[in-house]
Parts: structure tokens; sequence; C-alpha cells
């Protein structure tokens, strides 16, 4: 038999069992080493220790904390008296090294071969092996073996048992064990509310108020496991979120999750818009980790403060002395994309790289979405080629995209054609990428290639922003009547979102026909969308159709809406600066008018385009004087043609 090699270190000699069990108990607390582990494994076999049971024990979990089941097996074998506590460490050491078949082959060889009858701890192990492989009928013979042996009053056991019929698809059996159990825990009723959270529905706040009412108090678990349903949107908006919270406040619950729920709580607040409440949940936190922090930063990014967002981020280590983590980097990112601050961008992707967290595909892609919107595509590109890290589907496609924002519909196609020759399967994330490309680069021969392949020759079954996409690809090239032919082509109704692409497409092309049709779609389709109601007014106003701006106005007036106006903003020397359509609140309003201006004129001369001074504007508008008629009477499976 092959045993660890004794190395040639020198090592004081071990003269008792206790003097062994002192440095096996320290490495398998968690601070040790592989290779004092080995050290005493050979020190033992010298002094003949090896085949004692306890050392084997010892060794047994110390080998399994490192990943080698195989020198547990090992130190196993080597013990002379097999006992139950030798037993259930091999069985631990294999199921904490994932190996589920294992563990059940070993208990049958246990059954075999050991004189003892396995203890509550054995069974609980061969439970939770049996629930990973999804076997309900081995799982149904441990329970069965479970009141043979008299453990049926065991919580411990009943909660695995529990969670094992849960894990088979067995909730009715899962709730019976729950109902069987004599004296249940706050992990029984945990287990038991966190199997109907994974299933869905609304039953697990019953079960908290039963829980309640049998005289439980909800703990850190318990919360951890309710406050992500009040972040996802199903409470947010009521009390029970606040409920929770006060109650946490009341019993000072969680002291050893705390972090965990501050964390809970600051999603919940600020997935229901209530940054300012999150914040406060923030501050308060006497002790704040980088999952606290992480949190924060992602609220402010959902809700759309990004700047908050980045400055947040720089205070990470100046006040708490904490580093952002990989979470952190990919969370602040998007704000860095969209506020395009390079500059910060940079930043972050070079303390990912002396960190050595550049290889994560997850960073990556993030950083390539920020260089893309930030305008340095050669940096984005640098990223995506370098061979130190495996490239998923989502790089491939945010790669692609990049390209086709900047208008390099050929190098996009490149790409794609690549990543099917490595047969990375396509989803409808890629083909939009590509298609997208092909549009913002006028590529309608290629893109209607590709549409055509994979919808007619692999059976692709398109979405509705695909649909949208080959609209806007057919409407950029001035192809209005072959969008309006494919919108007629759908096997469905079509979306909100592909009347828009052929409405973006009839103002760019001034075709006002085109125009009215899919404002009017639009408005029945999305009756609430206040931006629909502008565009319609917009287009009787450029046609000087008043009355008709008039009807709409009153229209929104009627059904209460209001657009919110068009916001952009720039970055100059670090500080970011808002404007508003038709802005004059800047500071330096009198100089950005006479620059928009100059640059005006300059264009105008450039396209060789009639420079018109207001009133010469004003009389032209004037001129622009037409009543069109659109009949809007829906023909079964067809869009509104105009008449």
């Amino acid at each position: 038999m092959l045993y660890p090699s004794i190395p040639t270190v020198p090592l004081p000699p071990f003269p008792s069992l206790a003097a062994v069990l002192r440095l096996l108990r320290r490495e398998t607390a968690g601070g040790g080493s592989l290779l004092l582990t080995k050290q005493a494994h050979a020190r033992a076999i010298v002094f003949g220790l090896h085949h004692h049971p306890l050392i084997s024990s010892r060794l047994v979990t110390a080998y399994s904390l490192f990943g080698l089941p195989a020198l547990s097996r090992l130190a196993f074998c080597d013990s002379a008296s097999r006992n139950v506590l030798l037993w259930n460490s091999l069985l631990a050491a294999l199921s904490h090294n994932a190996s589920p078949r294992e563990v059940l082959a070993t208990f049958h060889r246990m059954r075999v071969c050991s004189h003892e009858p396995p203890d509550g701890y054995t069974l609980a192990l061969v439970a939770k092996a049996s629930s990973e492989i999804g076997d309900a009928r081995i799982g149904r013979g441990v329970h069965a073996l479970v009141e043979i042996l008299g453990f049926g009053s065991d919580t411990v056991l009943g909660n695995t048992l529990m969670a094992m019929y849960f894990k088979c698809l067995r909730p009715n059996d899962a709730r019976q064990v729950f109902d069987e159990i004599p004296v249940r825990s706050v992990a029984s009723w945990n287990a038991l509310i966190l199997e109907h959270v994974n299933a869905g529905g609304t039953e697990h706040w019953e079960l908290v108020r039963e829980m309640q009412s049998e005289g439980f108090e909800l703990d850190g678990f318990t919360f951890s496991t309710l406050l992500p349903l009040c972040a996802e949107g199903y409470a947010a908006t009521d009390d029970l979120g606040r409920q929770l919270h006060c109650y946490i406040l009341r019993h000072n619950v969680g002291m050893g999750s705390k972090l965990h729920i501050g964390s809970s709580l600051i999603k919940m607040y600020c997935n229901g818009g209530r940054t300012a409440a999150g914040r406060s949940v923030f501050d308060h936190e006497l002790q704040r980790n980088v999952f606290t922090w992480t949190a924060m930063i992602a609220g402010y990014v959902e809700n759309g403060d990004f700047r908050e967002a980045i400055r947040l981020c720089h205070s990470m280590h100046s006040v708490d002395g904490i580093m952002p983590n990989e979470v952190t980097l990919v969370t602040i990112l998007p704000a860095v994309g969209s506020l395009a601050r390079l500059d910060f961008g940079k930043q972050i992707h070079g303390f990912a790289s002396r960190r050595c967290s550049n290889s994560q595909s997850s960073l990556n892609n993030a950083l390539i979405d920020m260089y893309s919107k930030c305008g340095s595509l050669a940096t984005a590109r640098h990223v995506f080629d370098d061979e130190s890290w495996h490239k998923d589907g989502i790089s491939w496609s945010s790669m692609i995209s990049c390209h086709g924002i900047h208008g390099e519909g050929n190098e996009a196609l490149k790409l794609f054609e690549k990543m099917c020759s490595l047969g990375i399967k396509l989803n409808h994330v890629n083909i939009l990428g590509v298609l997208s490309a092909c549009s913002r680069a006028g590529l309608v021969k290629e893109g209607m290639q590709i549409y055509s392949s994979l919808v007619g020759s692999h059976g692709f079954i398109p979405s509705s922003e695909i649909f949208s996409c080959m609209v806007d690809m057919l409407g950029r090239a001035g192809k209005l009547e072959e969008a309006l032919d494919f919108i007629d082509s759908m096997s469905f109704e079509p979306k909100p979102s592909v009347w828009s692409s052929l409405f973006r497409a009839a103002v760019t092309h001034c075709n006002r026909d085109v125009q009215h049709l899919a404002s009017e779609f639009l408005i029945h389709s999305e009756p609430e969308n206040p931006s629909h109601y502008v565009s319609l007014s917009n287009l009787h106003a450029s046609c000087g159709r008043w009355d008709g701006v008039e009807l709409v106005r009153k229209s929104m007036e009627v059904k209460g809406l209001r657009k919110a106006p068009g916001l952009s903003w720039i970055d100059v020397n670090g500080m970011a600066h808002s404007f508003y359509v038709a802005d004059k609140s800047h500071l330096c309003t009198e100089m950005i008018y006479k620059a928009v201006d100059c640059l005006s004129q300059e264009m105008k001369v450039a396209c060789n385009c009639p420079v018109l001074d207001n009133e010469q504007m004003k009389r032209e508008a004037r001129t622009i004087q037409s009543d069109h008629r659109v009949s809007l009477t829906r023909l079964p499976g067809q869009a509104n043609r105009l008449t």
C-alpha cells in the first residue's frame, strides 16, 4: 500500500497519541496546510498510530478539507477498527467533495461490513446524498430506516428528510414529515418556508403567520429568505417589507447575519425606487462589509443615479477601508459607461488587473460594454482579444454589439461568423446583436440573409425584439413599404416596439403618412404612454394641423399623462452637466447656444443646404399644409395600409 512520502524536513518526534491528535485538530480547524497534514500522517505511520480509529478519523477529515477524497479513503483503509465515527468521517468527506453516489455506495458497504448500526448523523448524510441525485426511492428507504432505528423524534434528521423530499419533488411527503416532527425548531419552519418560496406562490406568508402563532420568533435565516421577495417587487409597494424591517429593529434580529439582512433591506427599498430609504439603512449599519456597499451602489445604478453610485464606489476604501470585489466592479461599470467616464473606467480596469480579477468572464464582458459606451472601441477589442480568459456567448454578443454601435457592420459580421464556426450556441441576444449591427451599417442584404437562414433553415423562432430590429433595418434604408410588408408577414400581433421602429424610420425619411399610421397604432397598443401622444402632436404641428395638436394635448390632459423632458449630460473636467430640451438654466447658456448656432450654420454649409433665418423658417412651415387621411380599419392578419 502506498503512503504519503515522509518529508525530509526535520521534525520533533511525536511520542504520544495526544501529540498527533493536537496537530491534526489544528489542521482540521481550518488554518492548517496540506504539507503539515501529510507530515502528521507520516509520523503516525512511523509510530504505528495510523491504525488507531481516532487518528484515522482525523486524517480522513483533514484530507477532505483539502479536496482529496482519495487520500481520505487511504487513511480510512489503514484503520484496524472501523467504528461508526470513522464511517461517518468518510461519508462526510465524500459528501463534502460532492460525491453523492459514492456516499450511497459507501453506506451500502457500511451496512454489510460494520457490526454497529448507523446513527442519526449517518442517516442525515445519506438522506442528503439521495436528495442531491433526486432519487426519491432511496430517500424513502432512508426514511424507513430512520423509523426502524428509532430516530423519528430527531428534529435535525427530520429537517434533513423534509429537505430531501422537497428536492425529490415530493412536497406532500415533505409536509407530512414536518407535521410528524414531535418538537419543531425554528430551523424546521425555515426549511418549510424556504422550499415554498422556491416553489413560488404566496403560501410562505401564511406559514410565517403560523410560525409566529406557535410561539416561534423569526430569525436571520427567515428574513434572508423573505426580504428578497420584497426586493423582487412582490411587497415593495405595500406594508409587508416595512413590517419586516420594523420587526428586525424591534427584536434586534440577526446578530450573526445582520450584514446580509442589511444588504437585503437596501435591495428591497432600492428595487421599489426608494433609494433614500435604502441609503438610510446603509448609513445606520454599524458594521458594513463589501456586500452592503455593493448593494447600495447597485441600488443607485438601477435607479439611474449614476453619479452617486460612482461617488459611493470612490469612498468605499476611504470611509470603511473596504476594497471592492469583482461583483462591485461589475455593478459600477454600467454607471461608468452611461456617464462616459472613461478615466474612471480605466482606473477600474487597472485595479482589476492588479488584483488578478481580470480573468473573470463577467468582469471582462462589463469592461467591453463600458469601453464601447465610452467610445473606446480599440480598447474594448483589446480586452476581447486577450487569450487569458474564457469567452462565453455574452462576450461575443458584447463585442459584436460594440462594433455595431460604432458602425463597423462588416467587422461585426466577421465576429459572428467566427462565433458560429467555434460552435457557440446561438440565442436571441447573439442574433439581435448582429442584426442591429447590420441595421446601423446599412447592410440590409446581409441582415436579411442571416434572418432568412436562421428562420428558414434552422427553425429559429424570432422574438418581438428581433422583429423590431428587422423593421428598423428596412426603415433606416428607406424601404418603408418593405417594412410594412414585413409587419404584415408577422405571425403574431406586432408589439409597440415594432411600430416604434417604423415610426422612427418614417420620421427620418419624412414620410408623414407612415408616421401617422405608426403613431395611431402606438396609441392604440399603449394608451398610457405619453411619448406616443407627443410624437403624434409633433407630427400634426409639422403639418400645420394645429387643431390636431389641440385634440392630442386635451386627450393627454384628460388621461393625466405628462411626458418627462429628455435629458442629456456631458462630463467636463470631472463634473457632469445636465441639459433638458430647450434648457436655458445653465450658467453658460448664452455661450452654449452661440456655439450650437455656429455649428448648425457650418453643418448646413457643408451639406449645401440653404441657410434660412427665423422668419424664413416660419414662412416655410406655413406652406406645409396637407390633410392626410389614413384608414385604420384592421384587415385580418395584416397591418393597416395607407388609403
